[in-house]
C-alpha cells in the first residue's frame, strides 16, 4: 500500500507539528502503507534513509529544502520519492524553501495560497489545497454542551503591537512606512490578502515589476501580514471582553495584554501555557472555540476542526472555503461587522439546543470527511502512480 517517509522536523508551535507527524504516521499505518520516520530533534543520520525508494516524503512547514549532504548534494534531491511540502501559514513566510533548485510538490491549506504559488512559483511541481485534518478524538470524552464549563475558549498565541513595534525597529525607517501603509489596506479591507494590499501599494507608486521580484518583495515586507493577524486577533478578543463575555485563552504571551483603553480584563481567564495536544483535551471542555484565521482569506485553520471533532461549537470568522466546508453547522463573523459578534455568542450560550444541533452537524460532517484517516487514503491513492491530492 505504498512507502512513506515523514520528517519529524519542528518542535515549534506548542509542538503542534510533532502531533500532526504522528497523526499522519499513524493513519498511513493504519491503511497499510510502510512509513520511514526521519526524526531530526534526535539527530538522525539522513543518510540511513537514501537508497530507499519512497512513494513520498513528506514534511510540514519543510527546511528540508534548504539542506545540503556533506558533498554539497540536496538532500531533498538525494532522496528518492516525490517531496511534499505541507504549508500551513501563507507561502511567503518560505520563500527562501520555496525557491531552492529542488523538486517539490505543495499541499496549502487556503485556496488564495494555492492561486498566489501558482503565480508566482511556476517551478513547483505541484499545489494543492488540503485543509489539515481533524485531531484524533475520543468519543467517549465529548460532553453535551450545557454540561461544558467553559463559555468561550480561544487557544493560541497573543502578539502584542508592541511586539510588532519591536520588530519594524529593527528594519530601515522606508521599509517601516512602507510596512504600515500595506498594513493600512488590509485593516481598510479586510478581505485583502497580503498580496492584495502589496500589489495596492505597488499601484500606488504606478510601479511594476516581474513575478520573481514581487514574491521577494512580500517575503520582504512580512510584517504587514504578522501585524494584520495580531490586529485581527486583539480586536475580536477586546469585543467580546468589552461586552461584558468571559473568555478563556491559553497560549503564549497573553500577560502582555495592555490595558491601553476602557477593556474590561477582569473576563479574561488566562491558562498556563501548555503543549498543543494538551490543548486538544481543553477543547472537550468549551461551549463555544473561537477561531481568528491567521489572516487566511479562502482557509481553515485547524481550530476549526477541532471545535468540530471535540463537540465544540465554532466560533471564526468566514472566509468561502470554510462555509463551503462547514456550511451552516459553524457561527461566522465578519471582521468588519464585529459589532454582530456579541449577539451571535449570546445565542449560541443562551440556547442549548441551536447550540447542540450546531455542534452535531458539525462533528458528523468533520468526522466523516476530515479524518486523518482519509487524508491518508487520498496520500496513498493520488502518489502510487500520480501526483495530485
Amino acid at each position: 500500500m505504498g512507502r512513506f517517509l515523514l520528517v519529524r522536523s519542528k518542535g515549534v508551535c506548542y509542538e503542534s507539528f510533532y502531533t500532526f507527524t504522528d497523526c499522519l504516521y499513524h493513519a498511513l499505518r493504519r491503511y497499510g502503507a510502510d512509513v520511514d520516520v526521519y526524526d531530526e530533534s534526535k539527530s538522525a543520520n539522513i543518510r540511513l534513509f537514501l537508497g530507499k525508494s519512497y512513494d513520498a516524503i513528506i514534511d510540514f512547514d519543510s527546511e528540508m529544502p534548504d539542506k545540503k549532504l556533506d558533498d554539497g548534494t540536496s538532500v531533498v534531491n538525494a532522496l528518492d520519492g516525490p517531496f511534499i511540502n505541507y504549508l500551513l501559514d501563507h507561502p511567503l513566510y518560505f520563500h527562501g524553501q520555496l525557491s531552492q533548485n529542488v523538486s517539490q510538490h505543495v499541499i496549502c491549506i487556503d485556496r488564495r495560497h494555492v492561486s498566489y504559488l501558482e503565480k508566482y512559483y511556476p517551478e513547483l511541481k505541484s499545489i494543492t489545497f488540503a485543509p489539515l485534518p481533524m485531531m484524533p478524538v475520543n468519543e467517549d470524552d465529548i460532553k453535551r454542551i450545557e454540561d461544558r464549563r467553559i463559555g468561550i475558549l480561544f487557544t493560541g498565541t497573543y502578539t502584542s503591537s508592541e511586539f510588532v513595534q519591536r520588530k519594524l525597529s529593527k528594519i530601515n525607517p522606508d521599509a517601516r512606512r512602507d510596512v504600515f501603509e500595506i498594513l493600512s489596506y488590509m485593516q481598510a479591507d479586510t478581505n485583502l490578502s497580503i498580496e492584495d494590499a502589496m500589489q495596492k501599494f505597488l499601484d500606488t507608486r504606478d510601479k511594476k515589476i516581474p513575478d520573481k521580484m514581487f514574491r521577494q518583495f512580500l517575503q520582504y515586507y512580512y510584517l504587514a501580514d504578522t501585524a494584520a493577524a495580531a490586529w485581527a486577533r486583539d480586536m475580536v478578543i477586546r469585543t467580546l471582553l468589552n461586552t461584558g463575555m468571559k473568555i478563556t485563552v491559553c497560549g503564549h504571551g497573553w500577560n502582555d495584554l495592555k490595558r491601553y483603553d476602557n477593556t474590561p480584563f477582569d473576563n479574561l481567564e488566562i491558562l498556563p501555557e501548555v503543549n498543543y495536544h494538551k490543548s486538544l483535551d481543553m477543547a472537550y471542555d468549551a461551549k463555544i472555540l473561537l477561531n481568528v484565521m491567521p489572516w487566511f482569506k479562502d482557509g481553515v485553520h485547524d481550530r476549526v476542526f477541532t471545535a468540530a471533532g471535540h463537540g465544540a461549537v465554532c466560533l471564526s470568522d468566514r472566509t468561502p472555503a470554510l462555509d463551503e466546508i462547514m456550511g451552516d453547522s459553524y457561527v461566522g463573523y465578519d471582521l468588519e461587522r464585529l459589532e454582530d459578534l456579541p449577539d451571535k455568542v449570546k445565542r449560541v450560550l443562551g440556547d442549548s439546543t441551536f447550540s447542540q444541533q450546531l455542534s452535531d452537524t458539525a462533528h458528523r460532517n468533520v468526522y466523516e470527511n476530515y479524518s486523518w484517516d482519509q487524508f491518508a487514503a487520498s496520500l496513498c491513492n493520488s502518489y502510487l502512480g500520480s501526483i495530485t491530492v
